[in-house]
């Protein structure tokens, strides 16, 4: 019974490393990548007013560099991030999925829909 205790607690952990936090979404590669003649700001409000309407927890954060949009999952940590980077005449945006399957489209549709 302990040890099967220690089996299922090392598996949730080696499972959520590198989920529960931007910065391990950040590491992979984007499911998608664009640029837009949108201003940093105009483009991540476009983004959270569609993906409000499939997680209504999602939210935007002004960062140095721009925005960054987020899907908040209590129990991974996050599950979308679109960073948003400011640039002279727009900007560079890319999208970092927690999971990429064709379930979770919609994130990358309004995404490219904002643009």
């Amino acid at each position: 019974m302990f040890t099967m205790r220690i089996g299922i607690a090392v598996f949730v952990a080696v499972t959520m490393v590198g989920c529960a936090s931007a910065g391990g979404l950040e590491q992979r590669k984007p499911t998608f990548e664009a640029s837009t003649t949108k201003a940093d700001k105009a483009y991540a409000m476009c983004v959270v007013a569609h993906w409000i309407k499939i997680a209504p927890a999602a939210h935007a954060v002004e960062a140095e560099d721009g925005f960054r949009v987020i899907v908040p999952d209590p129990a991974a940590g996050i599950d979308e991030l679109l960073i948003v980077r400011s640039r002279a005449n727009g900007a560079d945006v890319a999208l970092h999925e927690r999971i990429e399957i064709l379930a979770m489209r919609a994130y990358r549709d309004t995404a490219r829909a904002c643009l």
